[in-house]
């Protein structure tokens, strides 16, 4: 017995998460009430916890949990900073727009100050999606893509050439880093390609950049000062920094 049960362990342990009808499989000598009392053995020992029709491992759970709480932890970081850059990238607005917003909790904060007017929205972020649907006027579009649970947006292929097919104005753009010498930056490459994609396509881009992220460099960069119109900021901008943006026509706001 407890060999088989350290044996459904592991798997569930590799797996992450598995179905009943998968463990039937691995084990087929074995009746799926003897595995279900396997995995009410293996939840008290505190290994797994049950879901409907199978098990999920506590390490994925969390993992998961890690990845939220880092978005959380993000969205304190600097609140009012990021707050003051909503609220002055709101007043950028014109009726009948066709907009970009980004994921991030900077793009958040500019979705939460949006005012009720006629706008076409399209946006990665399923959060800063369900926030507009709190406006009767704001027509929202999700573009498709893999959902990274760590900072809820949708990247990937998918998403890449979806953008392609849109049409958009002005595109408000959120970054994790930037610096002079790499550019506006981000961790994840394919969150990248999608900002490079929606940058290809507007009209006019909107960098949001609060202060945190200045002199900061992250592994992939998805534009320079010559892809953006406007930077909105919480704080005056360094002078090397402002002179080089002033320097290429770009709006300080």
């Amino acid at each position: 017995m407890e060999k088989r049960i350290d044996t459904v362990n592991a798997y569930i342990q590799k797996m992450d998460e598995v179905k009943l009808s998968d463990l039937e499989k691995m084990l087929p000598d074995v009746s799926a009430m003897t595995l279900r009392r396997d995995l009410e053995q293996l939840e008290k020992m505190g290994e797994i916890i049950r879901i409907r029709g199978g098990a999920r491992s506590i390490k994925s759970l969390s993992h998961r949990m890690i990845k939220e709480e880092n978005y959380l932890r993000r969205r304190q970081e600097n609140p009012e900073g990021k707050k003051i850059i909503g609220q002055k990238a709101a007043e950028l607005l014109t009726e009948n727009e066709n907009i970009y917003i980004d994921s991030g909790t900077t793009a958040m904060c500019l979705a939460e100050n949006l005012p009720d007017m006629n706008l076409s929205v399209l946006t990665g972020a399923p959060n800063v999606a369900i926030e507009l649907t709190r406006r009767k006027k704001i027509e929202v579009t999700m573009i498709g893509g893999q959902l990274s649970r760590e900072n809820f947006s949708v990247s990937g292929v998918v998403s890449v050439d979806f953008v392609k097919n849109t049409n958009i104005n002005t595109a408000f753009i959120s970054t994790s880093g930037f610096s002079l010498d790499s550019g506006f930056t981000a961790g994840s490459l394919d969150e990248c390609e999608v900002k490079k994609a929606v940058i290809s396509k507007a009209k006019k881009v909107v960098l949001m950049l609060d202060n945190t992220k200045i002199d900061k460099t992250h592994m992939f960069t998805f534009a320079g000062l010559d892809d953006i119109d406007i930077i909105v900021s919480d704080t005056p901008l360094p002078p090397h920094l402002a002179k080089e943006a002033k320097a290429k026509g770009i709006k300080i706001i």
